[in-house]
């Protein structure tokens, strides 16, 4: 009976221990977790890191080698990158430290553009890093944000992502021709309103020229003359003497306007990174 008294309490004694070293390792996975959907320690590789799973992999695939590909061609790294909870305060300065500590835009001299989604708060945020930020200025930021914010309130994450990677590319696509968007040089749809602005405009002048040459038409009873005489009644005009005289002329002088293009100071003035943040 001894014996048996003794090998229960061993068993229950390694029964708790294992209880308690369970304990620990569950509440350090749990710890883990929580900083990790925190923001304060999240993965990035490559160039789309989805930690919120908000994409299916196929499209998260598909982004990574479209960001692949525009950040390969302009030499700038486009970025993606979500989280669960990204830790509050500014996303913007939660970006900067994801970008030095993963060291991104290393393959691309520091220049780089990411876009960031929080899901805690609904939180996004566009920042430019390096010389990226010519082509991604404020007015730009704003204009992307604004574009991106009907799919990602719905929901439409690889929608609203995909029209990111697009919208990026014309970005640098305009700055590289040494013209990037700001106010005085807007971000269109493309080709599409001009060309129906201008076949608008073509009809409407074709229509109205048809109208007017018709009344003109019916209106003209009579015969044109070759000269005025023609219409001075006979006997009632003598003309006794004509000279010709110069009385004056003017010069006007007007100053000759240049246009600055760079749309921001030059690479040498670029701060580290500037960023636009908002709420979906």
């Amino acid at each position: 009976m001894t014996g048996r008294k003794g090998f229960f309490r061993v068993w229950l004694l390694l029964c708790v221990v294992m209880i308690w070293i369970t304990g620990f390792v569950l509440g350090g996975q749990l710890k883990m977790s929580e900083v990790g959907a925190a923001g304060n320690a999240p993965r990035f590789e490559g160039w789309v890191q989805d930690n919120a799973g908000l994409l299916a992999p196929e499209e998260e695939e598909a982004l990574e080698e479209e960001c692949a590909r525009v950040s390969k061609e302009y030499g700038t790294g486009v970025y993606i990158i979500t989280t669960l909870d990204f830790g509050g305060g500014d996303i913007k300065i939660w970006q900067n430290q994801i970008f030095m500590e993963y060291g991104l835009g290393t393959d691309t001299s520091g220049s780089g553009v990411m876009l960031a989604i929080s899901m805690a708060e609904r939180d996004w945020g566009l920042v430019g890093f390096g010389a990226a930020q010519e082509a991604f200025t404020t007015y730009g930021r704003e204009r992307i944000g604004g574009k991106l914010l009907e799919d990602l309130s719905d929901g439409e994450f690889y929608d609203a992502f995909d029209k990111y990677v697009s919208m990026a590319e014309d970005y640098l696509a305009a700055a590289e021709k040494g013209k990037p968007y700001t106010e005085d040089h807007p971000y269109g749809e493309g080709w599409r309103i001009p060309v129906i602005v201008a076949v608008s405009f073509l009809l409407s002048f074709s229509v109205s020229l048809g109208i007017v040459l018709s009344w003109k038409k019916s209106m003209n009873t009579r015969v044109c003359q070759d000269g005025a005489m023609e219409y001075v009644k006979e006997d009632s005009f003598h003309l006794l003497n004509r000279s010709d005289m110069f009385l004056y002329h003017t010069v006007t002088q007007t100053k000759q306007q240049t246009e600055n293009n760079s749309g921001g100071a030059s690479r040498g003035m670029h701060s580290n990174s500037s960023g636009t943040s908002g709420k979906f």
